[in-house]
């Protein structure tokens, strides 16, 4: 579809020519010479063919992160996800004299509780406030460090070897309340409370003998625990009913705040305790259950064999190492042809469930990339205004790709050899703290789709030599 534009918007487009013209980067494929107003053509185009599906992310998401996900949502389209948190615990305290010196009997516990702050990220809706949650601890079999055994710092489908014959505490349900307040009189402000787990009394005994085995320096040494006992490996229960999902995250937890507290019998009517801060080497595992889906056409781009054409009719984007859309568009240089030189090209994405309210949330914004392996990846040459961003009112992503295409069109001019590299999938995901931290999800139009289909709205300028 070709639409001429009014003279005037003409001579716009040859000031912007006599600018690419002096650039030395690919937008400048016309030269060096100056073009007359009746030499130029403008086109208005959607007509590319576009070839869509979805792949599944990577399972493990970010190390370290500034937050961390806990927790077990199910989805009718998604399917299943458990949030499983793997921690190191270190020793914080051990000045208590008599304990230190191992003349204290604690076999007398009081209680072992984990405390667990909520970033206040999610959940997104209040009703998902209080929903029960049930997990249990496992012992680490393998020391967990940064970078070692996974495929970057970001992503990777290793599974950390623990002790899954018995937990060493739980299962256990607690109700997350991140909504819930307390007063603060002396700050004057509203506190969030942390999650309070107790978890049972051989558990802190078990640590507490791990600590008496200690050395005099190490006691000393806050990172000298793991020597002794590797981490943790929290296990949520996977739900089943969507009603079920709740998802939180936990701030960062080596230094807001999350530690696991052993209180005992000390001297005379007093309790001592013993600290384990959680940390810093921690990172979420997720676990996937794609199987439980009753969308179709999700499981056939997700399973194998899978299935590159169900995507024409839906693509499915999910964070937290869930799924991703792939596209490519094999015709564009065949309705883009010619000199030319490319003003606007932008990729609509539409949300069919535009104005509904899910307990997870939508997206904020999508990026493209070009997809390397994995746990790598290479951005697209940048734009001055990427966009992306999820419009609700109108339920789109409009993504701005235009130097992409420009390179594309410029390499197969001058440099084929290199044009190669460009002619290929390009990826589309979440923008990086959502695609690794939040478990949002969308589900969006394929370009084969009746209405508000995927597609490719491209503004370009022709030389009539």
């Amino acid at each position: 579809m070709n639409i001429s534009i009014p003279g005037r918007v003409l001579f716009l487009f040859s000031l912007m020519l006599a600018f690419f013209s002096c650039q030395s980067d690919p937008d400048a494929i016309l030269g060096n010479d100056m073009h007359a107003n009746d030499s130029l053509q403008a086109h208005y185009d959607t007509a590319f063919q576009i070839e869509a599906f979805s792949v599944s992310d990577d399972s493990i998401i970010l190390q370290n992160a500034s937050t961390v996900l806990l927790g077990t949502s199910y989805s009718p389209v998604f399917g299943s996800s458990t949030y499983n948190l793997v921690v190191q615990l270190l020793t914080l305290r051990t000045s208590d004299d008599a304990y230190s010196s191992g003349s204290l009997d604690y076999s007398r516990i009081d209680s072992v509780i984990l405390y667990l702050p909520y970033s206040r990220s999610f959940p997104t809706h209040n009703r998902m406030d209080g929903r029960a949650l049930t997990l249990s601890i496992h012992e680490l079999e393998e020391d967990i460090v940064d970078g070692v055994g996974y495929d970057s710092a970001y992503s990777s489908n290793y599974q950390v070897r623990y002790n899954q014959s018995r937990p060493i505490a739980g299962p256990v349900t607690v109700y997350p309340r991140p909504y819930d307040t307390v007063y603060d009189s002396v700050s004057g402000s509203l506190l969030i409370a942390p999650l309070k787990i107790s978890l049972n009394h051989d558990f802190g005994r078990m640590l507490l003998d791990k600590v008496k085995s200690m050395s005099e320096s190490e006691w000393l040494d806050l990172e000298a625990f793991p020597k002794y006992f590797k981490g943790i490996y929290i296990k949520v229960q996977p739900c089943t009913r969507e009603e079920e999902s709740i998802v939180f995250s936990v701030s960062n937890l080596f230094a807001e705040g999350a530690y696991l507290n052993v209180y005992f019998d000390g001297m005379g009517d007093q309790t001592s305790y013993q600290s384990f801060v959680l940390g810093p080497t921690r990172f979420t595992q997720v676990i996937r259950d794609r199987t439980v889906s009753t969308d179709p056409l999700y499981k056939a781009q997700m399973e194998k064999p899978f299935d590159t054409v169900s995507g024409r009719e839906r693509l499915y984007v999910e964070g937290s190492g869930g799924s991703r859309i792939r596209f490519r568009l094999p015709g564009f240089e065949e309705v883009v042809s010619g000199k030319v030189v490319l003003n606007q090209a932008v990729l609509v994405l539409e949300n069919p469930d535009a104005g509904q309210s899910p307990d997870i949330g939508v997206p904020e914004q999508l990026v493209c990339f070009r997809y390397l392996n994995r746990g790598q990846m290479e951005e697209l040459p940048q734009e001055s205004n990427a966009g992306g961003y999820y419009n609700e009112s109108s339920g789109q992503y409009r993504i701005n790709i235009t130097r992409y295409l420009q390179q594309i069109l410029y390499q197969g001019t001058v440099d084929p050899e290199n044009y190669k590299r460009f002619w290929n999938y390009i990826d589309v995901a979440p923008s990086s703290d959502e695609r690794y931290e939040h478990p949002v999800r969308v589900v969006l139009n394929g370009p084969g789709a009746e209405k508000g289909n995927m597609r490719l709205e491209v503004i370009y300028t022709v030389i009539n030599e």
